[in-house]
């Protein structure tokens, strides 16, 4: 019964947020439906200190993502250590342009350090959790979250750096 009266308090919210998120013609109405269904399935999962709503929204989002995936065709997976991107496109320039990116990130990974690194590869390229990787390596998850933190940070400004010289040379 209190799902039935969480599920009517927000499901228009919920649509409202999914209709303005995804493209038109699509089903928002079933993704509301995916939203609280995966919510009810991880209903024991829920931490009671936290703010629901940011839990909701934060699920709704998800849902986006992976029907933006979908609709893409895009997928990323690791390919003999490389992190692959698969956009359906067999063009030249776009798999040139993979493969600098490739090399790029690959540089970029060296020049951060030894621990950062090894912890940014087990969460993005592994898909290991704060915790299990928090468990490997007898840290904690704060010093993980640190650490992911920090390495995008530092790929956030490296990036922008290039785009600086990119833009100033072209």
């Amino acid at each position: 019964m209190a799902f039935e009266l969480i599920f009517y308090r927000y499901r228009g919210k919920v649509g409202n947020f999914l209709k303005g998120a995804i493209p038109v013609g699509s089903d928002w109405e079933e993704l509301v439906s995916d939203v609280f269904l995966r919510i009810w399935m991880n209903r024991e999962k829920l931490d009671s200190e936290r703010p629901f709503e940011s839990y909701l929204f934060r699920s709704a989002r998800n849902i986006v993502v992976d029907q933006l995936r979908k609709k893409l065709g895009q997928t990323v997976y690791i390919q003999d250590g490389a992190l692959v991107a698969d956009f359906g496109v067999n063009n030249i320039d776009t798999k040139i342009e993979e493969k600098e990116l490739q090399s790029w990130l690959e540089a970029m990974l060296q020049k951060i350090p030894d621990q950062r690194r090894q912890i940014f590869t087990m969460n993005r390229f592994e898909g290991l959790s704060y915790r299990e990787i928090a468990s490997k390596l007898n840290i904690s998850e704060n010093t993980v979250d640190t650490q992911i933190r920090r390495a995008l940070q530092f790929f956030r400004t490296e990036l922008k750096a290039l785009k600086s010289f990119l833009f100033f040379f072209f």
